[in-house]
């Protein structure tokens, strides 16, 4: 599938048209597992939609027995779309949030459709935060909520359509920003083929890009095979196996921190880990790999600052210490500037520490706080400068745009700029794993990667709540592979 556009999807109109991702000339299945009373109303919605548009067809899967299959097959991802006449139990819920912890994702999302006795029915999905659901799910919801979906609902013995106002309540459930893939990205072919077990241990947050890279992988290299680990925990597992040869790969969600790379290399005889970037850290989403805003009190002045001019801030003996230095004038010139930054040890610090500092030491004066109490310290006093993701900003809170250096331009934090590259303070996926210095990778290995880095690697990417890498940044890293 094809996401090679910007688009924010909109919410204006219940007439079908392709959702971002779709392209008109290539084929898109949907699968669908729940609900036996919305057996008819699913079979009437694909055959409508497969007789408009030969290139949208009823997936592998499409089983309609009962409400109490949905959850479970969401939950393994075996259907796109699961049809219930009822609200998920908290007790389906729980494991479900087990399940998906490492993307964030609480419950199901759950559009009415229709109603049957005059109770709403539901189209129910998996959605990554600040990501809308994948094309074929946003192309089958919107048919069903379009004028012709809603017809057949009335034409269906027991269901009656939705209102006009209730449709334009559920189509924000299947918004959300779509990060375009580069139409130079290499396409994937098994030229070679290979055989081998792949372990994998490392970043609950990439769990589920692990799994469909490894599945669609495979379907063009069968004779790969998940290994014996292949778990996604955390990032600090991955480390932890690459550190006594439990894997071949960990998938991790930050920077190496430089203890890390030092305790690594003191274990293995001065040897450095190899590191692919694969992904590029997301946008405004909880607890996530995510671009790192600059924020000021909104009473400050300052619109914009270098990243010299932060190391020169943040740095240990900084060399600017007012906000005139920054350019303000007036009653800020003389102005100390006040640091206010997350603990030194989170995620967000020690990716400011390897992207701005270059891996160098603090200033003494940054006084550390929890997120939620760094936030609040900016928005209480005019002279405090401090960062973190986007979302642990808040009232009282401005973010200001960021410059690569004097001559280049200050960029706004936004979802465009992120997903680009262009804001300077975003961050990357990675996965790392040991390999000798002059030696090949092991086949199978080189292999996987090079899916991932392909085309069809990048293409789900803009669905997990990340960004996929453009062509550049993918053939650096394909270069690696050599």
């Amino acid at each position: 599938m094809n996401a090679s556009k910007f688009i924010l999807l909109a919410a204006a109109t219940a007439a079908f048209c392709f959702p971002p991702g779709i392209d008109a000339a290539e084929n898109v299945t949907v699968s669908s597992i729940g609900a036996s009373e919305m057996g008819p109303l699913m079979d009437a919605w694909m055959q409508a939609l497969h007789q408009a548009h030969p290139e949208i067809s009823r997936g592998a899967k499409w089983q309609h027995a009962g409400n109490d299959a949905a959850i479970g097959a969401l939950m393994f991802e075996q259907a796109d779309v699961a049809p219930v006449t009822r609200s998920f139990e908290k007790e389906e819920i729980a494991p479900y949030v087990h399940q998906f912890a490492g993307d964030m994702m609480k419950a199901p999302v759950s559009v009415r459709v229709a109603l049957r006795d005059g109770k709403p029915v539901f189209l129910a999905f998996n959605k990554r935060p600040d990501t809308p659901p994948a094309p074929a799910v946003s192309a089958f919801v919107r048919f069903a909520l379009g004028a012709q979906g809603q017809k057949i609902v009335a034409q269906t013995a027991g269901f009656q359509p939705l209102a006009a106002d209730e449709i334009q309540q559920e189509l924000p459930k299947i918004a959300g920003y779509v990060a375009r893939l580069d139409p130079a990205l290499p396409v994937y072919a098994a030229n070679t083929k290979v055989q081998g077990d792949i372990r994998s241990v490392g970043s609950d947050g990439m769990k589920s890009l692990m799994e469909r890279w490894m599945r669609d992988f495979r379907a063009l290299q069968p004779g790969v095979r998940k290994g014996d680990p292949w778990e996604h925990l955390g990032t600090l597992n991955g480390f932890g196996a690459l550190m006594v040869g439990m894997t071949d790969l960990a998938p991790m969600g930050r920077e190496l921190w430089p203890d890390e790379d030092a305790a690594f290399s003191k274990l293995h005889g001065g040897e450095k880990l190899f590191e692919i970037r694969v992904a590029r850290g997301g946008f405004n989403t909880p607890q996530r790999t995510t671009a790192q805003a600059i924020f000021v009190n909104d009473k400050n002045p300052l619109r914009q600052i270098t990243l010299a001019q932060l190391a020169a801030v943040f740095g240990k003996n900084p060399t600017i210490t007012r906000w005139g230095q920054l350019g303000l004038g007036g009653e800020w010139a003389d102005r100390i500037i006040l640091l206010d930054v997350p603990p030194l040890v989170a995620p967000n610090s020690m990716s400011m520490q390897f992207m701005v500092l270059h891996g160098g030491a603090w200033s003494d004066g940054a006084h550390q706080a929890p997120y939620a109490d760094t936030a609040k310290a900016i928005a209480a006093e005019p002279a405090a400068l401090g960062f973190g993701g986007l979302e642990e900003g808040g009232p009282g809170l401005r973010a200001v745009a960021v410059a690569r250096d004097a001559n280049s331009p200050a960029i706004a934090i936004d979802a465009d700029s992120a997903s680009s590259g262009r804001y300077p303070l975003t961050r990357y996926m990675y996965i790392r794993l040991r390999r000798a210095p002059g030696q090949p990778l092991p086949a199978p290995i080189r292999e996987f990667l090079r899916y991932v880095l392909s085309r069809q690697g990048q293409e789900p990417i803009p669905y997990s709540g990340y960004f996929p890498l453009n062509a550049g940044e993918v053939k650096e890293e394909l270069a690696k592979l050599d």
